[in-house]
């Protein structure tokens, strides 16, 4: 079965990069037949202590790239100065060493001493608040962390000639079905009934102005529904701190006895 994380590492082997409202970049050339590229790429992940980064992570260290992870740790624990739970089960899996900084998106000074510190080749980026309930009630602050904060890598991204970006998007963007099955042809925007959606559009709008001014950029936007499961080493799955986004947490949380 092709899980979304093999998807990723898919879609970063490829010669062409679409984005999948239609809209084709320069293309992009990250394939493993590039010497110069193999093995030796790195790639920031941001979020990556959340479900989905975890089982990215993994995936991009068992097939020899390098990863630095940046989360503010909003949706995950930690110890004090410890790394994350999530990244230390990781590295458990892998047997791979990740470097990791607790680094808030919308923290400019952070962000341009990290990619002072690291040369990327690319970005993966998931982080984000993500509970659509929650972003009804407090609407302001999916907007300053996912829109403003969205908005703030790309900018130090663009200043450290890093233009190639994987985008965490969501369905949500195409708001109430204009037809179903639903395609990648789809409009979007219309009808998007949450804060949460709305701010997944405005940033994937970001993204295609931004390859319209300067044809370097290179975009994959990633529009999925509910992932759900866990790694095979049982090791690493979805268990949020908070109110859980769909059924699978709860059925998890109940068969070990915590509900």
């Amino acid at each position: 079965m092709l899980t979304l994380t093999k998807a990723v590492y898919i879609f970063l082997s490829l010669y062409y990069v679409i984005i999948p409202v239609g809209y084709v970049t320069k293309w992009w050339f990250f394939n493993e037949d590039t010497p110069e590229m193999t093995g030796k790429a790195n790639i920031l992940v941001t979020g990556g202590a959340g479900y989905v980064g975890s089982h990215t992570i993994v995936e991009l260290l068992n097939n020899g790239y390098n990863v630095v992870v940046i989360d503010n740790l909003v949706n995950s624990y930690a110890e004090v100065n410890q790394k994350p739970e999530s990244l230390k089960r990781v590295e458990k899996i892998t047997g791979k060493s990740i470097s990791f900084s607790n680094v808030d998106i919308r923290d400019k000074i952070a962000l341009r001493k990290l990619f002072q510190t690291y040369k990327f080749d690319c970005v993966i980026h998931f982080a984000a608040l993500k509970a659509v309930g929650e972003s009804v009630q407090i609407p302001l602050t999916y907007y300053q962390n996912n829109i403003a904060g969205s908005s703030t890598l790309f900018e130090v991204m663009g200043e450290n000639g890093v233009k190639k970006v994987v985008f965490s998007s969501s369905a949500t963007v195409y708001g109430t079905p204009q037809f179903l099955p639903i395609t990648e042809e789809h409009p979007t925007g219309q009808g998007c009934t949450n804060p949460y959606g709305k701010t997944k559009y405005f940033v994937e709008e970001i993204l295609k102005d931004v390859c319209t001014s300067d044809d370097e950029w290179s975009v994959i936007l990633l529009r999925y529904f509910n992932p759900v499961g866990a790694h095979e080493s049982g090791d690493i799955g979805e268990d949020p701190t908070g109110i859980p986004n769909n059924l699978m947490p709860y059925l998890s949380q109940v068969a070990v006895g915590r509900r």
